[in-house]
């Protein structure tokens, strides 16, 4: 559990993080009954679409409406919104539309935020499809859980361009307390540049 500004100190391991690829990762003591995951799929699969998305632009289709940039003092956060239609420097995962982005200082990344309904909980996925522009790239993908106390649930993430998207999900059962939830994608810093599309967050319990 945290209680700091989200993004100032992410490369730093959350207690929550999920440990490797796959794995299970260890609820706070006011969490102790909530699910909390991390997985990484070798082989991409579609999350459940039967729940709406509640990100908006996760597609990327030549938008980036509700997409912001979290910059830490002296650094510098580029992206992009490329479209494959338009001659893009690789390819994207599903339509047309991809977000590319990098970032030169530790704590730089690309969120959303989204707004709950405090006092419900619930549990909710979070999925993206990550590739890098070329050759390898790294980060981490994180869901956070905003309100009158901080948590969050992490995975790291290793791409290649060789190899194409990667899907990675987070599913977290989060507090009552929480009034928004942040979908958040650190890059590390100078480790090459991220590919992001296809990203969504979705109520699943």
């Amino acid at each position: 559990m945290r209680s700091s500004i989200p993004g100032l100190k992410a490369l730093v391991l959350p207690a929550a993080m999920a440990v490797g690829l796959c794995g299970l990762a260890t609820a706070g003591p006011a969490q102790a009954e909530a699910t909390h995951r991390a997985t990484h799929q070798a082989v991409p699969l579609r999350s459940d679409a039967s729940s709406p998305n509640l990100l908006t632009a996760g597609s990327f289709e030549q938008s980036t409406a509700g997409w912001q940039k979290l910059i830490s003092t002296g650094g510098i956060v580029n992206w992009a919104n490329y479209n494959t239609a338009a001659g893009a420097p690789a390819p994207a995962y599903d339509g047309t539309g991809y977000l590319a982005f990098n970032t030169n200082i530790g704590g730089g990344s690309v969120f959303q935020d989204v707004a709950v309904p405090v006092g419900t909980g619930g549990t909710y996925e979070a999925s993206v499809f990550l590739s890098s522009q070329s050759g390898p790239a790294t980060g981490t993908f994180c869901l956070w859980s905003l309100g009158s106390s901080n948590t969050d649930l992490c995975s790291a993430y290793s791409v290649n361009s060789g190899t194409g998207y990667q899907n990675y999900v987070l599913v977290f059962g989060v507090p009552q307390a929480t009034s928004t939830l942040r979908f958040q994608v650190y890059p590390t810093a100078n480790g090459g540049t991220t590919d992001m599309d296809t990203a969504s967050l979705t109520r699943i319990g």
